[in-house]
């Protein structure tokens, strides 16, 4: 697996050039970008990689596919542009999460119109060699006094991904709304290492109440044993997965330190649970 660091979740948003030494001395293999990453020269970032001798993993998704058919429209031609510049760099996964709920959308129109705006983003992204991941969102808060469920488990977001192609979408795998999802290491058996795109690593906050949390606070992985992070890593283990593997730990106090002392922490607690796997 792929040590990667995404800065912003660990309170650090800065720009990849700015973070990427950093994060090559505190021993992390990969980098997430984010989307304004992809909108400076690509021979800056080539430099900032090469010096760093870190690679450059994958992006978030830089569209608004949730909201208005204008705005859908528009990002969607910039998309090309944006995709160009990650796959020169190197970064052939792209992620997003789903809304596990909605006030308008029944479930199976909800079901149509991601699958539709999705397929669309894929024909843009396969077209480049990009893998592209969806995040099931597990959290029961989330669903609650919404009008109707949507994608929120593992078995939902294959479906979903079947519908937009097996073979070129796939799942952004979350330890958090597994968890609270309530899926298995067994689940895992559903799986192929090759339909993962990013693996997020967190843990929660000794005590939590998980019928009433939402998506924080979070701890970094392994730090209180709360999650059934073992019964994960021993499922990625089984698939053979060898891709990026990141903290999204959601923990304020990480962005009040130095961003050499965060990623030392977020490095150490990273290789406890990669020693699992």
């Amino acid at each position: 697996m792929v040590k990667t660091i995404i800065p912003g979740a660990i309170g650090h948003g800065m720009p990849m050039r700015d973070a990427a030494e950093g994060a090559a001395r505190a021993g992390f293999q990969g980098i997430w970008l984010g989307s304004a990453d992809l909108l400076r020269p690509a021979e800056e970032s080539e430099a900032a990689l090469r010096s760093a001798e870190i690679r450059a993993m994958g992006f978030d998704l830089p569209v608004r596919f949730r909201g208005a058919p204008d705005e859908f429209r528009e990002d969607l031609s910039n998309l090309p542009g944006i995709a160009d510049r990650a796959a020169a760099l190197g970064a052939n996964r792209c992620a997003t999460w789903i809304a596990p709920a909605s006030d308008q959308l029944a479930y199976r129109e909800n079901f149509a119109f991601h699958a539709e705006r999705l397929s669309a983003i894929c024909d843009v992204l396969d077209a480049r060699g990009i893998l592209f991941g969806i995040e099931f969102v597990g959290t029961p808060k989330a669903r609650r006094g919404a009008r109707y469920e949507f994608v929120h488990r593992l078995d939902q977001a294959l479906e979903l991904c079947a519908a937009v192609g097996e073979a070129r979408c796939g799942l952004l795998m979350d330890l958090w709304h597994w968890d609270l999802a309530g899926q298995t290491e067994a689940d895992f058996a559903q799986l192929s290492a090759d339909r993962i795109a990013l693996v997020h690593l967190n843990d929660a906050p000794a005590g939590t109440d998980f019928t009433e949390c939402g998506d924080s606070p979070r701890e970094l992985p392994g730090a209180t044993g709360v999650l059934r992070a073992e019964a994960f890593m021993r499922g990625l283990r089984s698939l053979g997965y060898g891709g990026p593997v990141a903290a999204e730990p959601f923990d304020r106090s990480l962005g009040e330190l130095s961003y050499e002392r965060a990623l030392a922490a977020v490095s150490e607690s990273l290789d406890r649970l990669l020693s699992m796997a």
